[in-house]
């Protein structure tokens, strides 16, 4: 009997060691935002390093590409983030992938309850830009897409005012991504798996993705 006392009080402290290890999530920790680069990219003090983050599943209008410039609505976009981020302190959750190619760190961002990621999308000063394989939001963040394009949020209130280079999209049936039509991915499509779309929404409003290389 006290055999059998012991090894439950034993199980008991392993769980209860257990629970306290899980306990720390990954992403806890407070960074603080020393500026801003655009509306979905910042940079921080990460652990007295500087180091650029790129909000994960967000594609903000540029405002400092080379061969872009500044695109629509990007001034909109950065001035919100610069105002909503620069000075305070946020809390970064990775998704499968730490870093993108560029070195720089991939996360959503949360200031204070808020995610930052998500925000930007409400509020209509960013689009969907799923990447594999961080795609833990993906679903979630294409619905609050269509939320803010009927209720011309931001950006989509003056879709009108965005001259359309492209008449029409391109589908994937087997991949559900679409795209540009000068995109490298529909030149390898077999036909059988093109469908067409005449508008960005009638795409999104299909349950397609937009492709992440032609970003349409």
């Amino acid at each position: 009997m006290r055999k059998f006392k012991f090894l439950r009080l034993g199980i008991v402290l392993a769980l209860i060691l257990f629970l306290a290890g899980c306990g720390g999530e990954k992403g806890q920790e407070l960074y603080e935002v020393l500026r801003v680069i655009d509306g979905d990219t910042i940079v921080i003090d990460y652990n007295g390093k500087e180091e650029k983050v790129r909000m994960i599943g967000v594609d903000t209008p540029e405002t400092k590409h080379p061969r872009k410039g500044v695109e629509f609505y990007g001034k909109e976009a950065s001035e919100f983030t610069r105002n909503l981020l620069e000075g305070e302190k946020v809390k970064l959750v990775f998704d499968v992938q730490e870093r993108d190619k560029y070195g720089r760190l991939l996360a959503y961002v949360y200031k204070d309850d808020v995610m930052v990621n998500e925000l930007l999308i409400k509020e209509g000063y960013a689009r969907v830009l799923t990447i594999p394989p961080n795609v833990k939001y993906a679903d979630r963040f294409l619905e609050e897409e269509r939320k803010a394009r009927e209720e011309g949020c931001g950006l989509w209130g003056h879709e009108k005012e965005v001259p359309d280079k492209e008449q029409v999209y391109i589908g994937n049936k087997n991949s559900k991504k679409f795209h540009l039509p000068s995109c490298e991915g529909v030149a390898k499509m077999k036909e059988e798996n093109k469908v067409q779309f005449e508008s960005r929404d009638e795409a999104v409003d299909a349950g397609y993705a937009p492709c992440s290389l032609c970003n349409p």
